[in-house]
């Protein structure tokens, strides 16, 4: 989420002639100048329908708080502007958005809530209102069609929530496995798949020390369709999992696996389901993909390569612990194409104080999570049966650590080449793969441009998304400095803005 204490903004006519470098392009600027006034700037993107912004002012309409909500078309130009209200102690919760539409979920620690639907294309909204079940903590809020999922808990219990977006009606449906009591039961994830019109809601059953994972399916509608497990007859231990589409009866699953005794993942599977039963489920180390500790220093890799052997001399392996952010299985007529970028946890030292009985000051230290480091990248091939075909890893470093696992590379399949753009310290980075995994294209440069060649970025703080096309936007803070403007009137030398940056790959 992006926090923006406020806003006001200008065009950068300057970029309509494009900056490139090497393959990518500058099409378009806008900036937004952080003052009072707005909070809580966030945008949605779709297609060729533009861009949709959503602001909350600071002051509040007698029992309401206000929400402005921008339409921007695929030039970045303003093309109309709306505002919808909010009963006060509602806060933003989550956004869900599809091809047409964006959908913005408020809710207020009693329970009430608010679902806001906005056309894309018109921005027209309708909003529909109630009240959550008793002491529900919601954890996911995902739409199909006129039917909005709230998934979380009651007590101690995992439930799907369903509202019906046309009449307001309403069920609580708990989430059930035939043979594990409901206190067992926790959602691992949950998806929708856009070509069948489900929702995909993977559970996590525990017995003892060990769990099964479980994929629970239901309609548009909100009805359950079948529950089955994936991990019946496995030694692994599936830590994460998502499912892309192949048709209405077969799906493809992937994910980080570990051993059944441990938590930290030691490589990545790829599954096939065809109507609820396994054809194959096959699990790859992460020292089993080409070059995948390429990222470290030279004699890091030897050291871990040492290590390596001697295991293998012992009869026992080594095993490497990584977490992945892995993207939706890309399909084609006979590949499965898998992509995964590798992070971990870092922590920070904080020192605190308190006073003691006799009124000394006591110094303590703890322990902090500090966010996600994201250092690589792996794309991989796999044939029908999930054998490996080819696979290749790059380096990334995203100039700021996440608190929540994202995916910061943008992909396009659009061409014969899968095109990948991705932030990397402080510039972006674009990469093309063939399909046969060559890598028919590498280039960066070093700074999100702002069109003025008298700026300086001072900081800069940069997510990328692919938008459609060849397009993609990169947006996010920074902090400029131009000693030019200080000669003109009313310019300022420096600078915090919000900016979207219109990108082109080809």
């Amino acid at each position: 989420m992006l926090n923006i204490r406020s806003f006001s903004f200008f065009i950068a006519l300057s970029l309509c002639t494009t900056i490139s470098f090497a393959q990518v392009k500058t099409i378009k600027r806008i900036e937004f100048e952080l003052k009072e006034g707005y909070s809580n700037h966030q945008f949605s993107k779709f297609g060729d329908n533009g861009i949709i912004l959503f602001s909350k002012f600071d002051e509040t309409i007698g029992d309401n708080s206000r929400w402005k909500i921008e339409r921007y078309s695929t030039d970045l130009e303003l093309s109309k502007t709306e505002t919808v209200n909010i009963p006060r102690g509602q806060r933003l919760n989550e956004t869900f958005e599809n091809e047409s539409h964006l959908f913005l979920f408020f809710k207020s620690k009693k329970g009430d809530y608010s679902i806001v639907k906005i056309e894309a294309k018109t921005l027209m909204i309708e909003t529909k209102k109630g009240i959550l079940p008793k002491k529900m903590w919601p954890r996911e809020f995902k739409i199909i069609d006129n039917t909005a999922f709230i998934t979380g808990r009651v007590k101690k219990e995992s439930i799907v929530f369903t509202v019906n977006l046309e009449n307001g009606e309403n069920n609580l449906r708990p989430i059930s496995v035939k043979g594990f009591k409901s206190s067992k039961l926790n959602i691992e994830n949950v998806q929708i798949q856009e070509k069948s019109k489900e929702l995909f809601v993977y559970i996590n059953a525990f017995v003892k020390k060990e769990h099964d994972v479980h994929v629970v399916r239901y309609d548009n509608n909100g009805e359950k369709q079948e529950s089955f497990n994936l991990t019946s007859d496995i030694d692994q231990k599936l830590t994460s999992i998502s499912a892309s589409y192949i048709s209405d009866v077969e799906y493809v699953y992937t994910g980080t696996y570990s051993d059944k005794s441990s938590s930290s993942s030691k490589g990545v599977y790829i599954c096939k389901t065809k109507n609820g039963e396994k054809e194959f489920i096959s699990f790859y180390k992460f020292l089993d993909f080409k070059e995948f500790l390429s990222y470290l220093p030279e004699k890091k890799q030897a050291k871990i390569e040492k290590k390596k052997k001697k295991k293998e001399k012992k009869g026992k392996e080594l095993k490497l612990s990584y977490l992945i952010a892995s993207h939706d299985i890309i399909v084609t007529e006979d590949k499965y194409i898998f992509i995964g970028e590798a992070f971990y946890p870092t922590y920070r030292t904080e020192t605190y104080y308190t006073t003691d009985a006799n009124g000394r000051t006591v110094a303590h230290t703890r322990t902090v999570f500090d966010g996600y480091q994201y250092t690589h990248a792996t794309i991989a091939a796999f044939d029908k049966k999930g054998n490996k075909i080819w696979d290749q890893t790059f380096k990334m470093y995203p100039n700021y650590k996440p608190f929540y696992a994202k995916k910061f590379i943008s992909v396009s399949t659009e061409k014969d080449n899968i095109d990948m753009l991705f932030s990397s310290r402080s510039g972006v980075h674009a990469m093309s793969f063939s399909r046969d995994g060559k890598i028919m294209n590498e280039k960066s440069y070093d700074i999100i441009e702002t069109g003025d060649e008298n700026d300086k970025i001072k900081s800069s703080y940069t997510n990328m998304d692919y938008w459609y096309g060849e397009y993609f936007l990169t947006h996010g803070y920074q902090k400029i400095k131009n000693k030019e403007n200080k000669k003109q009137k009313g310019q300022k030398k420096k600078r915090k803005i919000y900016f979207i940056n219109k990108l082109s790959y080809e």
